[in-house]
């Protein structure tokens, strides 16, 4: 233990005295509050902007009322289809007995507008019958013979937060915990190799499985540490900065899941990273060759995005990375753990790590590759 504690001092070291390094971790501190910030200003500016109808005929009474006070300006155009181009948001053209309504379906503002639009024509078109129904004595309920009336069973509020987080937080802490020890590990296997100094370490008397472990563990602190400094930054900008109409936080039961999970993670990153490293000539080579690691790790994120129902059996937890995700997920939004799934994706993510350790362990044990040129 005396010869693993020496190797992990020494990486810890170098690691910190490499500027890409502290710069990574500065950037995962600094990059994912900013990205907050810029995703509120901008929904903040997407609720509250006004958008421009231009418009010809007579506008039906009160309507004009409604329409202001939804933000949508009234702009008066001699052709509103023309205008609809690019001049407004919306063209309208108010006849009689209906509205003619144009727009350009490839411009958000002006979707945003013709939902405006829709939500107050019904808002209108609901009270006009109403009011009629009753000037001849008939109960304006008889328009809404079903009432619904909704129990919802978690605040919509609530439940629109972690619904965010659910897809936020597992990507961030999967590219993280990767791109985080990433810089150090590429340093502690193909650095070293590029300057001569790895078979120099490898020729001392501890034995090289001591010597692995103590740059898996180097890497694995680096890696958490991005992604403790990523995450914390990112749940501290969340309760500063209104997202969703709320203040957004992480539960502590998802949060104990997620540190777990970030320790399984790293240790099967590092392991990999190292085992590149090792295989490549020189650190650019290690970069190169770490690029498809980018690609598998945001694979699983998408699935969440494009699935966010996804219900799968626990077969599926068996698959790296994807059942890190599910489980986080389901501890966000559901505030519990499926203890059977947690299980299973801890088992796979050990023994991931045990085969990717075996792997590097195999490449340091090969004198030909360690020494090549």
């Amino acid at each position: 233990m005396k010869t693993l504690a020496i190797v992990f001092r020494k990486e810890m070291r170098e690691i910190f005295r490499d500027r890409r390094t502290l710069i990574a971790l500065g950037l995962a501190a600094l990059a994912t509050p900013t990205v907050l910030v810029v995703i509120s200003q901008v929904s903040t500016k997407t609720a509250t902007q006004t958008y421009t109808v231009g418009y010809s005929g007579d506008i039906p009474t009160g309507l004009d009322i409604l329409l202001t006070a939804t933000g949508l300006t009234l702009e008066q155009v001699a052709d509103p289809a023309a205008a609809a181009k690019q001049q407004v948001d919306l063209g309208v053209v108010f006849q009689p007995a209906e509205i003619d309504e144009w727009y350009d379906p490839t411009r958000q503002s002006a979707q945003i507008a013709d939902t405006r639009l829709q939500t107050v024509l019904g808002q209108y078109n609901a009270a006009k019958a109403a009011a009629a129904l009753q000037q001849r004595g008939i109960d304006p309920g008889l328009l809404n013979p079903l009432q619904i009336k909704a129990h919802p069973l978690s605040s919509p509020v609530t439940a629109a937060g972690n619904a965010f987080l659910s897809f936020f937080l597992p990507y961030i802490l999967i590219t993280m915990v990767l791109t985080g020890g990433l810089s150090a590990a590429l340093d502690a296997s193909a650095g070293e190799r590029e300057r001569k100094t790895l078979e120099s370490l490898l020729l001392t008397p501890t034995p090289r499985s001591r010597i692995l472990l103590g740059k898996i563990l180097a890497v694995s602190v680096i890696s958490l540490v991005s992604a403790i400094a990523a995450i914390g930054s990112m749940l501290l900008a969340l309760t500063q900065i209104p997202l969703l109409g709320t203040h957004v936080s992480l539960s502590p039961l998802a949060a104990s899941v997620m540190v777990w999970l970030a320790i399984l993670l790293a240790g099967c990153f590092s392991s990999v990273t190292l085992a590149l490293g090792t295989l490549a000539k020189n650190f650019r080579q290690g970069q190169a060759f770490s690029t498809p690691l980018y690609f598998i790790t945001i694979f699983p994120a998408s699935i969440i995005l494009f699935i966010p129902d996804f219900n799968p059996n626990l077969a599926y937890y068996l698959i790296p990375i994807l059942n890190a995700v599910l489980v986080l997920r389901d501890a966000i939004v559901h505030n519990s753990v499926a203890w059977p799934a947690l299980g299973i994706t801890t088992a796979s993510l050990v023994a991931t790590g045990l085969i990717c350790w075996f792997a590097a362990l195999r490449l340091f044990t090969r004198e030909t590759l360690l020494i090549r040129s």
